[in-house]
């Protein structure tokens, strides 16, 4: 990651120095992103309802508990004779507001965060901070893809280009020189990458070969062109990871 701040300073020095690397990562087109966007928004809708769902029935639970204040165990469940003047009167009204938005922390409700905006603004990063119950909903479990990389803070920060620089360069000095990266993790990321390409490239070729197996084959003339890419990516990426780890990646080379 490469925080905004870096990037003013590294940028000046970039150009002086004329660097070969990209460093920083284009942003992605026009159209990659609506499509993106429109795949996000049915898993937004998807696990918006479910998180709902969960929530409310958590909450069913464990009803007369959350009528409770946790540290000074002050009650505020409406009884027959409330006085509309009353400390507790005032946490029932607030808390009967914040029901409406079933899913959020009694304390984010209070800035007027709601189930709505908490979804407009997913972040997975952030995950359930702001939700009344801690849901598990990282990426391994809400398929969500953030492309506008932010922090938890929803602050946006640049990605490193080191993966499209050793596709093109191949050159781990290159990488340790330009684009920041320390020599002792070098080689562990330039790994996963590989591992990754090396994976979906798979995935995409087991898909093809069920997909020749069905009665209607529409969906090869998508994913043969695919693999056809991914193919020639993987294979550029492995041969310039083997010229440079001759003698780290025989056990990979070897199921290429």
């Amino acid at each position: 990651l490469i925080t905004h701040h870096e990037y003013n300073n590294l940028s000046k020095y970039r150009q002086e120095s004329k660097f070969n690397s990209k460093l920083f990562l284009p942003p992605i087109s026009k159209e990659f992103r609506e499509r993106i966007d429109s795949y996000n928004s049915i898993v937004k809708d998807v696990y918006g309802c479910y998180i709902e769902n969960v929530t409310k029935y958590l909450r069913s639970m464990n009803n007369k508990q959350e009528e409770i204040l946790p540290f000074s165990n002050i009650s505020f469940n409406k009884t027959t004779d409330y006085d509309n003047g009353t400390f507790e009167y005032n946490l029932h009204y607030h808390q009967s507001q914040q029901i409406l938005n079933p899913s959020i922390s009694p304390f984010a409700g209070l800035s007027g965060l709601t189930h709505e905006h908490f979804m407009s603004n997913y972040n997975s990063i952030v995950s359930s901070w702001d939700l009344v119950y801690d849901l598990d909903l990282s990426p391994k479990i809400v398929p969500f893809i953030d492309i506008d990389c932010r922090d938890h803070t929803n602050t946006a920060y640049h990605l490193n280009s080191y993966g499209l620089d050793f596709f093109k360069q191949g050159s781990e000095v290159s990488l340790i020189n330009e684009n920041g990266l320390s020599p002792g993790d070098t080689y562990s990321l330039l790994l996963d990458l590989y591992l990754v390409l090396s994976s979906v490239k798979t995935s995409v070729e087991v898909i093809i070969k069920n997909e020749e197996k069905q009665t209607t084959t529409d969906d090869l003339a998508i994913f043969i062109p695919l693999y056809k890419s991914l193919s020639n990516i993987q294979s550029i990426f492995a041969r310039n990871f083997q010229r440079q780890y001759p003698s780290r990646n025989q056990i990979f080379v070897k199921q290429d």
